[in-house]
């Protein structure tokens, strides 16, 4: 049987902090880290069940739909992913045809991709569902503060494209 002064102490435990920790508290970037490894988690999660595509897929498809074409360099540059995960998913998305990938003649060995008919209607699909995605994860949100953490984000991403990490 339990003493009662064990139950006491637990009841008076401190409750643990949320859910990035304590470390969230006095280290921003702990705290930006965790935020987008769970919201990475809950996308892959979501677009691998509901769409069976992954993260990178979603990227290439979202990228696409917004640009006409693009040379697989230039794709996965604006798409923020590797090179060779590109060409992987890439070849994937082909398969689905959902994409098509067409060698160059004029551009060297520059392949160029695009979305299908069926990638285009896919993509709107995405697209939409990532918009209501995102409503509800702001939904407590006024406008105004989204705004502006969108604008401090973009901030510091240029800061980190031109901080000295070595030291």
């Amino acid at each position: 049987m339990p003493s009662s002064k064990g139950l006491a102490v637990q009841e008076n435990a401190p409750r643990r902090p949320g859910v990035a920790g304590m470390l969230a508290r006095d280290h921003v970037a702990v705290l930006m880290s965790t935020i987008g490894m769970r919201l990475s988690r809950g996308a892959m999660a979501y677009y691998r069940s509901k769409w069976n595509i992954s993260t990178v897929e979603w990227r290439l498809l979202m990228t696409l739909n917004s640009i006409e074409s693009l040379n697989v360099s230039e794709l996965s540059d604006a798409a923020d992913i590797d090179k060779a995960a590109a060409s992987r998913s890439l070849a994937l998305l082909q398969e689905r045809k959902l994409v098509s990938v067409e060698q160059t003649r004029s551009r060297g060995r520059a392949a160029i991709a695009k979305l299908t008919a069926d990638g285009r209607k896919f993509a709107a699909k995405l697209a939409q569902v990532s918009r209501e995605r995102e409503a509800r994860l702001f939904k407590d949100f006024a406008i105004a503060d989204k705004e502006r953490l969108n604008a401090l984000l973009h901030q510091l991403s240029r800061a980190m494209d031109s901080a000295d990490w070595g030291h």
